[in-house]
């Protein structure tokens, strides 16, 4: 769940886990012979690289549950048959204070009292390989942790040169959300009726644009190029009208939802609705972007990648620079439009310029973990964390 500060209610959420994660310590303290050996899943939602872990823990009979302090996401994942703790449940955070480890991919919120007075375990797995420029007062919480999964040993020497972790507490496993990307072992039709694309569109072409928020510039615009949304909705309309497409709208987790876009060619399948971002990439054609790290899970599927030409939002610089844009690089909307139709049209023409780049890029950032079998490997790193 992301706590948003100008709402009381979530406050009162906040407060309750709090209190419920304080009663866990206190009966984990005193009922030590209670402990199991199962693994807490935690983060905004349950997607990316948790989702992955779930997946393949399902499989292989681990005791994997995944805790959110939503009261509307416990009811849904309930009804999905999900295996879920809920933070306001005194019993079910009095099961989380018995856990062996918590794995998240953000922060912790209440959770820190666990971290910081038990000997549970502690894995972070994150959520993207970022631009965004970090330091090591961004992982005060993480560097506290057991270990920190990242996507490669060349991502594992930038969390030491530039974030300050350990060495010894990264290990590079690979990114599980990477599997399904590498092995493709999915439906593509019916993810494109999961997420709600209309029958008579699933032939079409499909075009992601994925801006990434506001960050550290309150005055961001996420449509580029000083144009308002009505006009950016317009002009990817036009092209989708000329390319036989439609175009898939994903605002990231921290942009505000505002009215829904009304539109035969354009979707508005947000993080908060769709929060699935592996099946989206999957089913697109042509990714749309300025500095969101979805890129680099795109960069997979060696397809064609256009970025903004915009300002990067982030007051501490880039963690990989502007040399990691592997793709097409466009300055104004004009140019922007007949990129589009040329690589839906002629994606040849995209790869001729720009698969050699991708591909170095790729071998650099993932070298030889994004194998497929990050999860088998992840769940195996479980096993000697917790001597199964």
């Amino acid at each position: 769940m992301k706590i948003n500060k100008k709402n009381p209610q979530h406050w009162l959420i906040l407060l309750l886990f709090t209190i419920n994660t304080a009663f866990a310590l206190l009966f984990r303290k005193f009922f030590k012979s209670q402990r199991n050996k199962y693994i807490v899943l935690y983060g905004h939602k349950l997607n990316g690289n948790l989702k992955a872990l779930y997946d393949e823990a399902l499989e292989e009979g681990f005791q994997f549950y995944f805790l959110t302090m939503d009261p509307a996401y416990y009811v849904e994942l309930k009804k999905q048959n999900i295996k879920v703790l809920f933070g306001l449940k005194l019993n079910d955070m009095l099961k989380v204070g018995q856990a062996s480890l918590v794995i998240s991919d953000h922060g912790l919120h209440s959770l820190i009292l666990l971290l910081k007075n038990t000997d549970i375990q502690f894995v972070d797995v994150w959520h993207g390989i970022p631009f965004k420029g970090f330091d090591s007062d961004d992982f005060i919480v993480q560097h506290q942790y057991t270990e920190t999964w990242v996507a490669s040993e060349y991502l594992k020497q930038l969390y030491i040169n530039k974030f300050g972790f350990n060495e010894s507490k990264v290990k590079a496993l690979g990114y599980a959300r990477t599997d399904v990307l590498v092995n493709k072992d999915c439906d593509i039709k019916a993810l494109k009726k999961r997420i709600g694309i209309p029958e008579q569109n699933l032939h079409k072409k499909i075009i992601l644009f994925a801006p990434t928020w506001v960050q550290d510039n309150a005055q961001r615009n996420i449509y580029p190029f000083q144009q308002s949304e009505a006009f950016f909705i317009n002009l990817l309309e036009e092209v989708c009208q000329q390319t036989d497409s439609i175009c898939l709208l994903r605002k990231h987790l921290n942009t505000p939802l505002q009215d829904k876009i009304q539109s035969d060619y354009v979707f508005d399948c947000s993080y908060a609705s769709y929060p699935d971002a592996e099946s989206m990439l999957l089913i697109s054609d042509v990714l749309v972007c300025d500095w969101s790290s979805i890129a680099f899970d795109y960069l997979l599927l060696q397809r064609p990648t256009i970025f903004l030409d915009v300002p990067a939002p982030f007051s501490k610089g880039l963690s990989l620079d502007e040399t990691y844009r592997f793709g097409h690089i466009v300055s104004d909307a004009g140019t922007l439009a007949k990129a589009l139709m040329q690589f839906l049209n002629q994606p040849q023409s995209y790869y001729e310029h720009y698969a050699e780049k991708a591909a170095n890029i790729e071998a650099k950032v993932y070298q030889q973990y994004a194998d497929g079998k990050v999860a088998k490997r992840s769940l195996k790193r479980i096993e000697e964390l917790l001597n199964f």
